[in-house]
């Protein structure tokens, strides 16, 4: 066996993430895990269908066992993301190698960035540029450009060479060493507004989720039927602005000092958001009235986000305390198998049972459910609370559920 581990999203699966598990399956690697966010995604938003289906839709093409980020970590910045998640992949004990797409392709480069970026002159440097207003991203790169050079600089603007520089960040800090299988991303990249070839970016299939036809042309066979299913189901699409209102209302009944509490807030951004909260009449007002320089919209859809879940910042204190398993085939049982004997973490696919283990699994499992039972609303069919805390193992529509 030759495991390797992914971090994704596939929100929602396309022909793209098929790809990186054929060349992780081209490169050696006989069995492949992810770990997948949850219903709530880093962008800020919701998952367009359930994590279950996702996790289904993986299984079917490519993946053999699928674990879920919990949604402090699945909706936080890129280095907490990456901790969280490669913190699982490190803990199931076996993963040997760890794969990821990105825009260079280029192992070497992505890890001279990852010592790069942890220079002290570059971290100095950071601190300097951040005094000024600009974003984080904007103020790392600058900093990497100053000590660096520019060639280098220029990758941490690809979405995919940043995460992956993460990934390899991450692993190091928690004395992890998986082998890097860098995959290049080709076809549309990320954010693309028009396919490209067979590919098409995640944003623009979730731009177009009511249609079908469309949808089908860039995914696996098997995801479009299982996204049909999924619709009848009432599972698929779950769109935001049906939970406008209630964002909104539990927005306006939040004071300054529960604002001041949020992850990843600057100080004094909470007087801000009061007032804007105060005379807001959208979700999208509410995040326009916030822009800044220093604030990208994906951080803004988070706080606001953050705000209606009730997430507070020590949520995402270190690597997550159990592994969820989302689905599986016939490779992931024997994944399991290799995780029985050498997980770190507890594995269980309830998460009932991960609560009543008590302590930091029962507080994130509670929070899982909780953010579930908020999700569920956005559906279709909206989902009884409890959801979470019921379902285990399989979607009843996944492979070896027929």
């Amino acid at each position: 066996m030759q495991i390797g581990g992914v971090v994704a999203e596939f929100n929602p699966f396309h022909s793209g993430h098929a790809a990186l598990a054929a060349s992780a399956r081209e490169q050696g690697i006989t069995h492949l895990v992810a770990v997948m966010s949850g219903n709530f995604v880093q962008r800020g938003d919701l998952a367009i269908t359930e994590k279950r289906v996702r996790a289904a839709c993986a299984l079917s093409a490519g993946y053999d066992l699928i674990l879920e980020l919990p949604v402090a970590w699945s909706m936080a910045p890129a280095p907490t993301f990456a901790r969280g998640a490669v913190g699982m992949l490190a803990a199931c004990g076996c993963v040997e190698a760890l794969c990821f797409g990105s825009e260079s392709g280029d192992t070497p480069l992505l890890e001279a960035l990852a010592g790069a970026v942890e220079d002290q002159q570059v971290e100095q440097a950071l601190r300097l540029y951040l005094t000024q207003g600009v974003t984080f991203a904007k103020a790392r790169e600058l900093a990497v450009e100053e000590v660096y050079g520019k060639a280098l600089a220029a990758h941490l603007k690809s979405p995919n060479d940043l995460l992956g520089v993460e990934y390899l960040r991450q692993a190091r800090a928690l004395g992890w060493n998986p082998r890097p299988m860098v995959t290049r991303r080709l076809g549309a990249s990320h954010d693309a507004t028009a396919p490209s070839g067979r590919i098409a970016s995640a944003s623009w299939l979730r731009a177009h989720g009511e249609n079908r036809g469309l949808l089908a042309r860039y995914m696996p066979a098997s995801c479009a039927a299982l996204l049909d299913c999924a619709r009848e189901d009432g599972l698929f699409p779950a769109r935001l602005q049906t939970l406008e209102t209630a964002i909104l209302a539990r927005l306006r009944s939040l004071g300054q000092e529960k604002l001041a509490g949020l992850p990843d807030l600057s100080e004094g951004l909470e007087n801000r958001f009061y007032t804007a909260i105060r005379s807001a009449g959208s979700l999208e007002e509410l995040a326009f009235s916030l822009k800044t320089k220093r604030y990208t919209m994906a951080r803004i859809r988070r706080l606001i986000l953050s705000a209606f879940l009730d997430l507070a910042p020590g949520d995402s204190a270190g690597t997550p305390p159990y592994l969820h398993i989302l689905g599986f085939n016939q490779r992931g049982r024997e994944i399991l198998s290799q995780m029985g004997k050498h997980a770190t973490l507890p594995c269980q696919a309830s998460l009932a049972r991960l609560e009543k283990l008590g302590g930091r699994c029962g507080e994130t499992a509670r929070l899982e459910s909780r953010t579930t039972d908020l999700y569920g609303l956005a559906l279709p069919k909206p989902l009884p609370c409890g959801y979470d805390l019921m379902a285990t193992g399989n979607w009843k529509h996944g492979p070896g559920c027929r």
